[in-house]
């Protein structure tokens, strides 16, 4: 067998299964590559071919359409998904056009049958000899249309972008999307400091630089599987994206406080937090799912975070089960995740307009049920993972209009990003990091 050859053939059938059972990306690679032989260079192609197609198939697909006599909707899905594929590596790899023509040929042969041979072949080959030629939408006589076929993205995306953000700002997100981000690291300041983790891992061949964004943030530069990183196992660090390490800042606990996560699991930010204390005081994380709760209790046994309790809660009802009131209350409210596009690819797709409104009125209502639960003089901040001003700026700004207890602070030693008021609006490309909101309120005593 050619090399690389079979990290296709597991990519192949990640896709096929990714589109004909709606399943999610994350769960394939760990179910297709858990007992795989495969050394961890393939693995790293079966990764990038993937996750490359996904997120590229609009761009794709208008591709294959200049080079072939049929639409690619009309096409089996199982020839549709090679010619991505191999179109990807094609168009956005330095895989030779001679190797991805005779590669496609045989996985084609292999997968699908002889005679759909030729027509992949013929596609491909028209492809390599035309892809400088291809004819995008033009950028300024159609600028949704460009951004939403040259950079695939969902129409509905690039047009509230636009709306919201301009042209430049929302083909800047477009093209941050399509770029593989850094892993971030969190050190566990509870048990070290990030010059030792960092000399820990460039020991073991991992080289890291600090973040910018938190101290105790890194950036790895390369490295298999982080999770099979011994300094993972003792607790030395966590992955968890800078953008969310700001906003475990924002919070800004002190030990021996009393703080409330509201939508706790998995729980990065909950032990975050609860490090950010020095292991002092109480943190109460709130979920409405217990078995995403024992997600959080693993973290924190393995970080050696002993003061956080877990409880199975509704937030939308969360005062009526937690007693008293707290020094901090976040609200990492659930959100369409339009700021982890680039880490997620097939997220986009996932996502539809009527999500934004749906989830702006829970994060209203969260938002409001965390604001009992503040001390006088307290912090609350909500936050999310999203870029969309109905779900952002908008939800903030009708709770402070609805409660004047509460008036904004600012937080971290970040620069305001909304000339309106004192929020942060982290953007991947200029950030370097998710799209993170997020929005520190105090009430007042």
């Amino acid at each position: 067998m050619t090399r690389g050859e079979g990290a296709r053939r597991i990519a192949y059938h990640v896709l096929v299964d990714y589109s004909r059972k709606d399943a999610y990306l994350n769960v394939l690679f760990s179910s297709y590559l858990a007992g795989s032989p495969l050394e961890r260079r393939d693995r790293a192609l079966v990764t990038e071919i993937v996750q490359g197609t996904v997120r590229m198939k609009l761009a794709l697909d208008w591709a294959i359409r200049c080079f072939s006599k049929r639409e690619p909707d009309s096409l089996d899905p199982r020839v549709l998904w090679v010619l991505r594929m191999f179109a990807y590596q094609v168009m956005f790899t330095s895989v030779p056009d001679y190797a991805a023509c005779d590669l496609a040929a045989k996985l084609t042969r292999r997968e699908i049958g002889e005679a759909a041979v030729g027509y992949v072949n013929g596609v491909l080959r028209a492809l390599v000899r035309g892809r400088d030629r291809i004819e995008w939408p033009d950028r300024e006589r159609e600028p949704s249309r460009y951004l939403e076929v040259r950079l695939s993205h969902p129409r509905w995306v690039v047009d509230m972008w636009r709306e919201e953000l301009g042209l430049e700002q929302a083909e800047s997100l477009c093209t941050a999307d399509n770029v593989q981000p850094p892993l971030s690291l969190r050190c566990n300041l509870l048990k070290t400091n990030r010059e030792e983790v960092a000399g820990s891992l460039a020991a073991g061949g991992v080289e890291v630089e600090p973040g910018p964004l938190a101290p105790e943030a890194l950036l790895v530069k390369g490295s298999g599987p982080p999770l099979e990183l011994e300094e993972y196992k003792g607790g030395l660090f966590s992955v968890q994206d800078q953008g969310s390490m700001v906003v475990g800042h924002a919070v800004a606990p002190r030990p021996g406080m009393r703080v409330l996560d509201m939508c706790a699991a998995p729980g990065g930010k909950t032990n975050h937090v609860a490090e950010l204390m020095e292991n002092i005081g109480s943190v109460i994380a709130l979920d409405i799912n217990r078995g995403r709760l024992r997600l959080v209790e693993e973290t924190a046994l393995r970080l050696g975070n002993t003061i956080i309790e877990t409880r199975a809660v509704d937030s939308t009802e969360a005062s009526r089960e937690v007693e008293g009131t707290f020094d901090r209350v976040l609200v990492d409210a659930p959100c369409t995740g339009l700021g982890t596009l680039a880490r997620r690819p097939d997220a986009r797709w996932r996502k539809a307009p009527g999500d934004v409104e749906r989830l702006a009125t829970l994060q209203r209502s969260l938002l409001a049920e965390g604001a009992k639960m503040v001390e006088p003089g307290g912090r609350l901040v909500y936050s999310t993972c999203t870029i969309s001003r109905r779900e952002n700026q908008e939800v903030v700004c009708s709770f402070m209009e609805s409660d004047d207890r509460f008036e904004p602070v600012e937080f971290g030693g970040l620069e305001t990003r909304d000339p309106a008021a004192p929020f942060a609006q982290l953007l991947p490309g200029r950030d370097g990091c998710d799209g993170v909101f997020i929005a520190a309120l105090r009430r007042r005593a």
